[in-house]
């Protein structure tokens, strides 16, 4: 069997339940990401928009870069996004069908999902049910 090092191994403390969690803040977006057995959890929270988009950009493709088989994208806790947030989702989703990994998305609240439906990208991207 291959042995895989953990990517985030050095960089994340134990938390109670197990997982491997960072967080990541500047101003007003956190990006808070942590490993559950095969699913990378990679959470926004706050305003992405293009001052805070390459934070989320970074830490996706080290999300993409472990061995995680599936990665959710959490958006959950944004207030806002612009275009270059859903830029940095609509790669992420071409990477993970290019590298055969399944990327999932959680969608946000009414304000920031209504902006992928006016889009049209609702439908054509990885949307989950969040419960």
């Amino acid at each position: 069997m291959r042995r895989v090092r953990p990517v985030y191994e050095r960089h994340l403390p134990e938390q109670q339940s197990g997982r491997r969690g960072r967080l990541l803040a500047k101003d007003d977006f956190t990006v808070r990401c942590t490993r559950d057995g095969e699913r990378h959890v990679v959470a926004a929270c706050g305003q992405l928009d293009r001052s805070s988009a390459w934070e989320l950009e970074r830490e996706l493709r080290r999300a993409e870069a472990t061995d995680a088989c599936e990665i959710l994208v959490d958006l959950g806790g944004l207030e806002f996004i612009d275009s270059a947030g859903i830029e940095v989702v609509i790669h992420a989703s071409a990477r993970a069908r290019h590298h055969s990994k399944r990327l999932m998305i959680a969608p946000g609240p009414e304000a920031v999902h209504s902006t992928f439906q006016r889009s049209g990208l609702a439908s054509r991207l990885p949307f989950v049910d969040p419960r």
